[in-house]
């Protein structure tokens, strides 16, 4: 059996591309009715979108939770994977509410299970995120 990987990295680079143009509906048809989508942090509290959410809609409510913030860049640095497994290295700059401002990588991983996504974790620079929260 052929290694399902890179139809999943060309996935996943197809949703980041569509999220970083805003299209937020991009990665729905990708994701298990029970995806889980995960901002690993130590504080919850710190930011909105800091949280565990759950299935497509928890998703959406991600989306619109990190709509508080005003994206400034959004770039993909690299999307690889193995068997089921796909990171994504991303760079990224927003200005929050407060009007401070954040320039950040983050990682990924995304995860599948019978050709779609059952997982996302999500690996960003939590303390200055959490400062520009502050």
């Amino acid at each position: 059996m052929a290694d399902p990987s890179p139809s999943y990295v060309d996935t996943v680079r197809q949703i980041q591309e569509a999220l970083g143009r805003g299209d937020i509906m991009a990665p729905m048809a990708h994701l298990a009715r029970n995806v889980r989508w995960a901002v690993a942090c130590a504080d919850r509290q710190a930011a909105p979108f800091f949280k565990e959410y759950t299935g497509r809609q928890g998703v959406v409510a991600f989306m619109e939770a990190m709509d508080v913030v005003e994206m400034t860049a959004f770039d993909i640095k690299a999307v690889f994977g193995e068997g089921d497994l796909v990171v994504v290295w991303l760079h990224m700059a927003f200005t929050a509410p407060t009007g401070k401002t954040v320039d950040m990588d983050e990682t990924q991983i995304w995860t599948f299970s019978d050709g779609k996504v059952v997982a996302v974790d999500l690996f960003p620079d939590t303390q200055a995120v959490a400062a520009a929260f502050a």
